[in-house]
């Protein structure tokens, strides 16, 4: 019987053993992908570039813990390679494009603390996908002009004085977002729920604000408005 129990616990141990084993080895495994990854992004060659930032999608897809920390090496990535405007009458970058849209995308429910912040980026007529996840977004200053937000989640953003001239952001969630002085011409807004959204100050003049939801006579007193304001019926 103690030769049995022996054996037993031995088994056990044995499995437990090779268990930790295999985590350490794939946590080196992460880790050395990782360093290679981060190295990529800093390449002068685009394929490059844009290799490293679909590999940190791939390690943060196979090791959910490490999320935040490569959504912020993702987020930083935009903010110093988005610094300045495209030249006129070009698109933002490739490699800036695609690291937005792997953070578009992520799986929210992983963020743990992570709060994305591209303040001040020069992001204009991007298009990061549809049910774009930026809830919570630090996007104060930003250039999205001409970007196409439609059905994003910006609930709770930040998006005091960003430039949104032109923006697509039709049906897309702006519930609690910070919209004080952004600029808002030409936008498309209509169906986008404005509920509880702060509209102080923000410029609505040739806005569409037709068919948006829980918007309200006190968000538009407090807005700068002209008579191409295209408003919903209940407040024309």
């Amino acid at each position: 019987m103690v030769a049995a129990v022996v054996a037993v616990v031995g088994l056990w141990y044995s499995s437990i053993q090779a268990r930790d084993d295999r985590a350490l080895t794939k946590e080196g495994q992460i880790t050395d992908r990782y360093t290679a990854a981060v190295v990529n992004l800093g390449s002068d060659k685009m394929d490059v570039r844009l290799g490293g930032i679909y590999a940190l999608q791939r390690i943060m897809q196979d090791s959910r813990r490490d999320q935040p920390t490569i959504a912020n090496v993702l987020a930083t990535y935009i903010r110093t390679h988005a610094a300045k405007p495209p030249a006129k009458g070009q698109d933002i970058p490739a490699d800036v494009d695609a690291a937005l849209t792997v953070l578009a995308i992520r799986d929210t429910v992983h963020d743990d603390t992570f709060r994305l912040d591209l303040r001040a980026a020069k992001l204009p007529g991007v298009e990061p996908s549809i049910r774009a996840a930026l809830d919570g977004a630090d996007l104060r200053d930003t250039d999205l002009s001409n970007a196409h937000l439609a059905f994003a989640d910006l609930s709770g953003a930040d998006l005091s004085g960003a430039d949104l001239n032109a923006a697509d952001l039709s049906v897309a969630v702006l519930t609690k977002a910070d919209l004080s002085d952004a600029v808002l011409g030409y936008a498309d807004l209509s169906g986008a729920d404005l509920s509880g959204a702060d509209l102080s100050g923000a410029d609505l003049r040739d806005t569409d604000l037709s068919g948006a939801v829980n918007l309200t006579k006190d968000q538009v007193d407090s807005a700068r408005v002209d008579g191409k304001t295209r408003l919903p019926a209940s407040l024309s």
